[in-house]
């Protein structure tokens, strides 16, 4: 019950959040400087491709409001969004309100506090890219509002419910709506980026983006 309740604020949040201009998230927010934000962006782009396997999960939490709500409604890290992760391509496959789009890593990295990524647990490479191929079958496919209070469309999906279906995990052992921290039951971390916000990382972004410069001259 209090899932299912849980579940309907965010519902609730989320219709009324995205398609509003200003959907601002009201307690996570990005470094002013334009500079260190790409810098971050660049780092954890860099980290995550070198670290990360194809069917891989990428874990985030957004500068949003609805962000805010579904982190704030749900048991677990503060996490709001889920994507399936292509090595191959560099780009990720994510279910985003209006429908199931693939876009290039770093632009899903740009626009997030921080990421998580998450090794699915019992999948073999074979297994992996067949989750790769079935997420991108989906693109395309309309965003599953009404999933999100458990009346599934399987024509539809909602970003965590598309990580879930596309890795084949089984639907007997899935909850009757799996919010993107639950996703972290089935997997093994295999790299957190920590806080855009955190000075530790910024100092390590601004080094790499200098030792980079260095490099090139």
């Amino acid at each position: 019950m209090k899932q299912l309740l849980a579940s309907v604020v965010v519902l609730a949040a989320t219709a009324f959040a995205l398609p509003a201009c200003g959907n601002h998230s009201l307690v996570a927010h990005k470094p002013e400087s334009a500079v260190v934000n790409h810098d971050i962006t660049v780092m954890w782009t860099r980290d995550i491709k070198r670290t990360a396997r194809t069917g891989d999960w990428i874990l985030t939490r957004s500068y949003s409001f609805t962000g805010d709500v579904i982190a704030g409604a749900t048991q677990g890290e503060s996490l709001s969004h889920a994507s399936v992760y292509d090595a191959r391509t560099g780009t990720i496959i994510e279910a985003l309100r209006p429908h199931v789009r693939e876009v290039p890593l770093a632009s899903l990295l740009d626009r997030n506090q921080l990421a998580i990524v998450i090794h699915p647990s019992g999948m073999t490479e074979e297994q992996r890219i067949a989750a790769v191929e079935r997420a991108r079958s989906k693109v395309g496919s309309d965003f599953d509002l009404g999933g999100l209070v458990g009346f599934d469309d399987p024509d539809k999906f909602y970003c965590s419910e598309l990580v879930y279906w596309s890795s084949g995990l089984s639907r007997d052992d899935r909850p009757i709506v799996i919010s993107p921290a639950k996703l972290m039951d089935y997997g093994a971390v295999v790299y957190w980026s920590g806080k855009r916000e955190d000075a530790q990382v910024q100092a390590a972004a601004r080094a790499q983006a200098e030792a980079q410069l260095i490099a090139r001259r």
